[in-house]
């Protein structure tokens, strides 16, 4: 439960930081708008609204468009979505260090891949055996399935 309400506080407060850059945001634009003057209180709440629906536009549109992003490609380029939204996922909530362990896993994958390659295996042979490497040298909650292999090393 600790850790829970220690993420929910974390959200929180990106939320409020996220809401803080916004407002300075919309009072720079504001400002250079005014052209450093001050204008009168009706022109200013009008351009507030005006710059707040804009900003509401724009991220629904973004949120469609990545809503929309693996629908656009193939069955095969979701899996390759779902390895980048992982990657994400782990520069969001992790620290450093565990962006650093999971680049370098990605790294070692791709490394071994292409030693396997360069040894004369074929793809998908070469695919199966980075991944045991993978799992050899990091556990077997690190490996990937064909599927996966095939996204992530094509």
């Amino acid at each position: 439960m600790a850790k829970k309400e220690k993420k929910k506080e974390k959200q929180k407060k990106k939320e409020k930081g996220r809401e803080k850059r916004e407002k300075k945001l919309l009072k720079r634009l504001l400002q250079e708008d005014k052209g450093g003057k001050k204008a009168d209180k009706k022109s200013s709440s009008n351009s507030k609204k005006m710059l707040l629906r804009e900003i509401e536009q724009l991220k629904a549109e973004l949120q469609a468009r990545s809503a929309a992003a693996p629908a656009e490609h193939g069955a095969t380029d979701a899996v390759a979505f779902t390895e980048v939204d992982e990657l994400d996922r782990a520069s969001d909530t992790g620290s450093i260090s565990e962006r650093k362990k999971t680049w370098e896993r990605h790294q070692y994958l791709r490394a071994q891949y292409e030693s396997h390659l360069e040894s004369g295996s074929a793809k998908a042979d070469a695919r199966v055996a980075a991944d045991r490497d993978l799992r050899q040298r990091y556990g077997d909650q690190f490996g990937y399935s064909l599927e996966d292999l095939d996204s992530i090393l094509s």
